[in-house]
């Protein structure tokens, strides 16, 4: 049964919320919405917000399994889809199995949350953003978590209202509101009942003890918190000029990237890293550590940095060189090619940013004569409309992969296609795998497969190419 969602129109706080986006252009260029949905009091009151503020977007409750609570975290999942049937909001239940997918040296937060900018990164449609519910208390606790870490300002106030990291563009309409605003609200509505997660009380976490007992001492010793919040917005302030200063450099030589001012290194490095790899998390302080070693250097000889997972950054006089990871060599970082859903009817072109490289997709109806034309003339590998689903895959290489080549009677590893095709060691995890299910129909610049070939005198095809 549907619940019909009726609002206090005398509560001024989705008005505030309202008032933020505009102010902030939150949701400028934004068609869509996908909502993180924990099933907490915060990110409750999100969705029913912007149910009401932006009635215009189509809008997705997201909610993750992250393998961690057993039972309890079955039993909020099965909460939230209900809460989502009741309010007839989209819903998706992802499982992440963080455990599972655990870096060495990783904290189990940490695996999660790139669990999850993975996740966004892959299924975000075109023109859709991500919605959180963190609030002001929130970045208040993440201030103080990422000041123990010695962070930079970029760090100590990354809950920020618009960002982007990668292709993942995360808004939070809620941050200027207090946790007991939101579950204020959220009774006045008549909801009297969230997920409450029972780790959170647990003081061996860092997060938690920051909550229960960092932030009431410091509210006690300076009658409240508000100094907290004038420079979390000071920072937030200072952090916009330092990036857009670094948006502005391109150091080519090691000259000029030793010559930025320490404030901007690792700004610029990040967007440098980014621009290669897909990947939208922070060079962590070892990384950054050994870059800076390596740019001081006054001799010519070459000299790695790693980041994991046999990715490696070369720094010579003549400037930086990204090398992706080995195949078979677990990876600790993002290098090589992010995956991506490709919806090619929807959207005709593809741009992987990281290689280089941009697909295309064009869907022909004409007369045989026209199709056969088009096949003969080369540009790009023709295939049955009916032989590709709505959504293609678009990946890197993985051990094992195999393809059945084009007239030929049973399957080649990608690796033996790779080395006859000349394509070198470091293109090959950049180099695209397009995918029908989990079939493997073409490489760009190695082979296409058997799958999907045309019908003599076919009227319709479906043609996909790749450029730089």
């Amino acid at each position: 049964m549907t619940t019909r969602v009726t609002f206090n129109t005398a509560d001024r706080l989705p008005g505030r919320v309202r008032a933020s986006i505009a102010a902030q252009r939150l949701l400028a260029g934004v068609r869509e919405l996908w909502a993180g949905f924990s099933g907490g009091a915060d990110s409750t009151a999100l969705l029913l917000v912007l149910r009401q503020v932006a009635p215009e977007l189509p809008l997705t409750a997201v909610h993750f399994h992250h393998g961690l609570r057993g039972a309890a975290a079955d039993a909020d999942a099965a909460w939230c889809a209900g809460f989502c049937r009741r309010y007839d909001i989209p819903f998706r239940l992802e499982y992440l199995a963080v455990p599972d997918h655990r870096r060495p040296g990783e904290s189990l937060e940490m695996a999660a949350r790139r669990r999850r900018l993975d996740y966004w990164a892959a299924q975000l449609p075109a023109g859709a953003a991500v919605a959180l519910g963190h609030h002001a208390d929130d970045a208040l606790e993440e201030l103080l978590l990422r000041l123990g870490r010695g962070a930079n300002s970029n760090g100590l106030c990354g809950l920020r209202a618009r960002r982007r990291l990668g292709r993942v563009l995360l808004v939070r309409p809620l941050l200027d509101l207090r946790r007991t605003e939101l579950e204020a609200w959220l009774r006045r509505q008549g909801i009297g009942e969230w997920c409450t997660d029972r780790t959170n009380t647990d003081l061996k976490m860092r997060r938690n003890a920051v909550r229960h007992q960092l932030l009431p001492l410091w509210r006690e010793l300076f009658g409240g918190d508000g100094g907290l919040a004038l420079s979390l917005a000071a920072l937030r302030a200072d952090t916009a000029v330092l990036d857009a200063a670094a948006a502005r450099r391109r150091p080519r030589t090691r000259a000029a990237w030793a010559a930025l001012p320490p404030a901007l290194t690792a700004r610029v490095f990040r967007r440098w890293l980014e621009a290669r790899t897909g990947g939208c998390l922070p060079p962590s302080a070892p990384v950054l550590h050994r870059l800076r070693r390596a740019l001081a250097a006054t001799d010519a000889r070459p000299r790695r940095v790693p980041l994991g997972g046999g990715a490696e950054v070369e720094v010579t006089p003549a400037g930086l060189s990204f090398i992706p990871g080995q195949p078979g060599v677990k990876r600790l970082s993002v290098p090589g090619l992010k995956l991506r859903r490709w919806r090619w009817r929807e959207h005709a072109v593809l741009e992987l940013p990281e290689a280089g490289l941009v697909l295309r997709a064009r869907l022909m109806q004409r007369s045989a004569t026209r199709v056969a034309a088009a096949v003969a003339a080369g540009d790009g590998e023709w295939f049955a409309p009916a032989a590709l689903p709505e959504v293609l895959t678009v990946r890197g290489w993985r051990p094992g992969d195999r393809l059945r080549p084009f007239g030929g009677s049973g399957s080649r590893k990608l690796q033996d296609l790779f080395q006859d095709a000349g394509v070198p060691q470091p293109r090959r995890g950049l180099t695209p795998v397009v995918l029908a299910g989990r079939t493997i129909v073409w490489v760009p610049g190695v082979r296409r497969a058997e799958h999907g070939r045309l019908p003599s005198a076919a009227r319709a095809a479906v043609g996909l190419s790749c450029v730089n």
